[in-house]
């Protein structure tokens, strides 16, 4: 008999606590999916009355057991975690290799996560093969089976020409009409992919694809070619429809919302790491917001330090670090998205900015839902370096916590030295 599967909503962050008998099968093994368990995106506890799981710093769909499902939903609205998302630069490299349901939703969804997705099902039907068929098309000239009497007689005979004909044949090959509008939508896609080495293998797949279909005539769809996928042939379908989808986002300007639908459209699951996202997202704020300062953001875990002068053992892996010039560190910032701070965070900042003799050292993390956005000082060691806490505020308007973050941080930079 086939299993029920069990889809169960939960916040990121948020806890829930499941019967023994979901996660431990009976001879006391844990039923979590090892592919699951891999990626340590989850925090499971034995309680009285069950097991508390909590899902860790994640958005997305993710199967937890043979028969449960986890569909972890943000705390913060969806368009925020779009920003977030192209702020931050996001490459949507994480997929699982499993399809998910996804719920339209009113707002934009960010082209490259389209783009990404379609990437993901051309490469599939690039394996697989591109769909033939047999189609129509009108000869004009020589003589060919079937001729159109009513059209041969006006352009030709009429004409005094007894030799050419106008004729409806039926060819097989590529240029059918779901074929031109894949080769439209992979150029399409190509206008809007980055020309970065990220995006590498999807450019070639891109230029294969459009090598493949060479002679297909690329043409945009119309309102009712996006159920031309149903004629497909069945081994081939499934490729097909996922592009259409996609391109029918992308040209529609629809959405994606994580609330779980049966009916919803069908993409790559992605998961989304929201410590890595918050991150960059930071980062690349305060890179942007200081860039007419004169101050450089880089990511300390590409440019380590040395946390020992004379050992090379213990490197230092900051997540900001603000700097005038190439080697004058200013300060340093270390980004962690949790609800609440431990001592390590503090031990944390406080030796990476006294190995790499900064003056200012600066822990940034998501305020808590009623909390407002605001900077906290911590206090000052004996070499004369402040230290802060800086909580962002991702429920509201996010374009507005991005200029108030700028606003706030850039007065904590020390000035730069007088000529």
């Amino acid at each position: 008999m086939a299993l029920i599967q069990r889809i169960i909503e939960i916040e990121e962050r948020g806890q829930r606590i499941f019967p023994r008998s979901d996660l431990i099968d009976g001879q006391g093994r844990s039923l979590i999916l090892p592919s699951t368990r891999e990626l340590k995106v989850l925090e499971v506890k034995d309680v009285e009355g069950g097991i508390n799981l909590m899902a860790l710093g994640l958005v997305g769909y993710l199967p937890l057991t043979a028969e449960v499902t986890l569909n972890v939903v943000p705390k913060f609205p969806i368009e925020n975690l779009w920003t977030m998302l192209e702020v931050g630069g996001e490459t949507y490299e994480r997929v699982l290799p499993i399809i998910r349901k996804y719920q339209s939703s009113a707002g934009t969804t960010p082209i490259q996560l389209l783009a990404r997705s379609f990437c993901h099902f051309l490469r599939l039907a690039y394996s697989a093969g591109f769909e033939r068929s047999y189609y129509p098309r009108v000869v004009n000239g020589n003589y060919k089976p079937r001729v159109e009497f009513g059209p041969t007689i006006s352009r030709y005979l009429s004409r005094g020409n007894p030799l050419d004909t106008v004729s409806a044949v039926h060819e097989f090959g590529l240029d059918s009409p779901i074929n031109q509008i894949i080769k439209a939508a992979c150029l399409r896609f190509a206008r809007v992919m980055p020309r970065t080495a990220e995006w590498a293998a999807d450019w070639q797949l891109i230029q294969l694809a459009l090598g493949g279909l060479e002679r297909v005539k690329e043409r945009e769809p119309g309102s009712g070619d996006f159920t031309l996928d149903e004629k497909v042939a069945l081994r081939l379908r499934a490729n097909y429809t996922g592009m259409m989808r996609v391109y029918q986002l992308l040209l529609t300007g629809g959405g994606i919302a994580f609330t779980f639908d049966p009916g919803g459209k069908e993409l790559p699951s992605f998961i989304f790491n929201l410590e890595t996202i918050f991150e960059n997202f930071v980062r690349q704020t305060m890179a942007l917001g200081l860039r007419s300062d004169g101050v450089s953001v880089v990511d300390g875990n590409k440019h380590q330090g040395k946390l020992f002068l004379d050992n090379k053992t213990f490197p230092t892996k900051s997540d900001l670090i603000f700097r005038r010039g190439k080697k004058n560190i200013i300060a340093l910032a270390d980004v962690k998205y949790k609800p609440k701070l431990k001592e390590a965070d503090r031990y944390q900042i406080i030796s990476h900015v006294t190995s790499a003799g900064a003056k200012v050292g600066i822990l940034i993390s998501p305020a808590n839902p009623g909390d407002t956005q605001k900077v906290e000082r911590l206090g000052k060691l004996p070499t004369d370096a402040h230290f802060y806490h800086y909580r962002v505020n991702v429920q509201g308007d996010i374009k507005a916590a991005q200029e108030k973050m700028v606003a706030d941080l850039r007065p904590l930079l020390p000035a730069p030295a007088p000529v």
